[in-house]
């Protein structure tokens, strides 16, 4: 593991930020499944083995990518947020079979 698997791991994490940001739910998944495999690969391969300098780097990212979920989880509360005005939780108010109102 060198720094290169944490550059990759950070620019995934960016670009799900972009991906969010676009309201790209495919991207988004597509993303998600690549940093989840990383993120395997990461603690498969474990920290411990790096050297101070590489462990250094590794909390500088973690701080990062930190930061970028915050930002991600910012951009779907807006997203949820939008949806809640235009697709309103109560069901519309029709008429049953019987000719009385529901909803």
């Amino acid at each position: 593991m060198n720094r290169s698997t944490f550059d990759q791991w950070l620019r995934i994490v960016e670009a799900q930020l972009v991906a969010a940001r676009k309201v790209d739910g495919k991207g988004l998944a597509r993303l998600t499944r690549e940093r989840l495999l990383l993120q395997d690969q990461l603690t498969l391969a474990g920290v411990v083995a790096l050297s101070p300098a590489d462990r250094s780097y590794a909390k500088e990212v973690a701080l990062k990518i930190r930061a970028l979920d915050r930002r991600i989880r910012s951009c779907a509360q807006v997203v949820m947020d939008a949806l809640a005005v235009v697709v309103p939780e109560a069901s519309p108010t029709t008429y049953n079979a019987r000719g009385y109102l529901r909803g």
